[in-house]
């Protein structure tokens, strides 16, 4: 689907986002070790995950709150950032378990669909040209943010 020039950024960052959750499954899948994939999960939120959340929370729900959007698609959004906040407090803890790595990444592949397929395709309906011009504005891409770049490559 194509996106709105002013949210590409965003898009762009979720393809890094799934690539992340393509690279643990493979890294489930060949039993690499889990501290490994939990400091890749970290270094990845660390370098682009948290920045690209900050984003929408602070620059496209604020602006789709001017509009009449789906307020239950907004607190859907927010509760699976807090939950994917939650997955990275526990790994950040030292709480490491192939459980939390395993709900980190079906979560954040589902989330990423969900944002590409249903909210951003609904928040292009609600927004004008000018809001999503200001929104553009906001964003910031990091092109070496790509998590393909992590030295420590478990899912080879």
């Amino acid at each position: 689907m194509k996106r709105h020039i002013q949210l590409q950024p965003l898009s762009r960052q979720h393809h890094n986002g799934l690539l992340v959750a393509l690279l643990i499954k493979k890294g489930i899948s060949k039993a690499a070790d889990i501290n490994i994939m939990a400091a890749f999960i970290i270094d990845c939120w660390q370098k682009d995950l948290q920045s690209h959340f900050l984003d929408e929370e602070n620059f496209l729900i604020p602006a789709l709150s001017k509009t009449a959007f789906d307020a239950a698609l907004t607190k859907r959004l927010l509760d699976e950032h807090a939950t994917l906040r939650s997955y990275i407090h526990s790994l950040q803890k030292g709480q490491v378990n192939i459980s939390v790595i395993e709900n980190f990444t079906g979560l954040l592949e589902q989330h990423i669909r969900f944002e590409e397929r249903i909210y951003f395709a609904e928040a292009e309906k609600f927004l004008s040209e000018e809001q999503l011009e200001e929104v553009g504005k906001q964003l910031h891409e990091d092109d070496n943010a790509n998590c393909i770049n992590y030295p420590v490559k478990f899912w080879a």
